[in-house]
């Protein structure tokens, strides 16, 4: 498959530029477990500052959204054991309340989806017509524990640890809070740009690109594997869609990314320094560069000196 040009983005695009405002995300669900299964909080902060669009989140006083009764959304069981709701019944829901003034609606929920046909469960369901996404936390990091769960008993029955990187101490079980934090900034960013009418890149190394495989499939954390930036043609896609100034988009990111994703804040820096962008200390200076910046009123200009008079220094 070819890699999608930018004027076919731009064909692509649902709406034209500066008439959309914001990206609205929603809570189906426990927003207390979402709270504590990742940052929440901070992964729209995230999404906010990469995509470059106010992120409005859905429920609370300001923004009121009722609740989705689970009869109504076809709860049922896995073949696995989990508890369900179907995907499609939810947005269906979510249509209700969607925003013509949002770039896309990304909703959130802690339970395990099933789609309407084929699968027995799937972790995110689109509407691209409607610009809607819905993703599930509940399958991710799963082979993992199933794995531990297998390794950690011996034949005696006993508990321990049966390898490297396989015991309840490994910062994979410690971080998975912020593991998974890290996952859903990643996604929702990504798909916030599918919805907009981006597709995957396979020119270069960016957030676009399609997911690696592990084994002949693609598992739910295969995201964590993918840079949270993007490429030169992706990122003029981005800009084509917010209309905004990309070195203002790069001074908003570090601060906000650092903690989580050092290496692409590290090349941010490397970027600005290239780009010649000014930072606090050359602005400290009055001519960081000679005569190209001016910084100040300019001098007032006396009469010219007479000779045995001090003129103006």
């Amino acid at each position: 498959e070819q890699t999608q040009t930018f004027d076919q983005f731009k064909r692509a695009v649902p709406f034209r530029p500066n008439t959309v405002s914001c990206i609205q995300v929603a809570v189906v669900g426990d927003e207390e477990l979402i709270g504590r299964q990742m940052n929440f909080d901070q992964v729209l902060k995230h999404v906010e500052v990469f995509t470059g669009f106010k992120v409005v989140q859905r429920g609370g006083i300001d923004h009121p959204m009722p609740r989705m009764r689970l009869s109504a959304a076809g709860q049922r069981t896995s073949m696995d054991g989990l508890p369900q709701i179907g995907g499609h019944y939810v947005l269906a829901f979510l249509q209700g309340f969607l925003d013509p003034r949002a770039a896309c609606t990304l909703a959130v929920t802690p339970v395990d989806l099933y789609p309407p046909e084929q699968y027995d469960f799937v972790t995110g369901m689109m509407d691209p017509g409607d610009r809607l996404g819905l993703f599930s936390s509940a399958r991710y990091f799963q082979q993992h524990e199933e794995h531990l769960h297998r390794s950690s008993v011996d034949m005696d029955g006993d508990s321990r640890e049966s390898g490297p990187g396989l015991g309840p101490q490994t910062p994979s079980v410690r971080n998975r809070r912020l593991e998974l934090s890290k996952i859903f900034a990643k996604l929702l960013c990504r798909e916030s740009l599918k919805l907009c009418g981006a597709k995957e890149c396979r020119l270069l190394h960016c957030l676009m690109n399609p997911l690696p495989e592990t084994d002949g499939q693609v598992l739910p954390e295969a995201i964590a594997h993918v840079p949270f930036s993007l490429c030169c043609i992706c990122l003029r896609k981005l800009q084509w869609l917010t209309q905004a100034d990309l070195l203002d988009r790069y001074a908003r990111l570090p601060p906000v990314i650092n903690s989580w994703f050092f290496e692409e804040t590290q090349w941010l820096w490397e970027r600005m320094v290239q780009v010649g962008m000014p930072t606090a200390v050359c602005l400290s200076v009055p001519e960081p560069t000679g005569s190209k910046f001016k910084f100040g009123l300019p001098k007032r200009r006396g009469k010219k000196p007479e000779d045995g008079e001090d003129g103006d220094v």
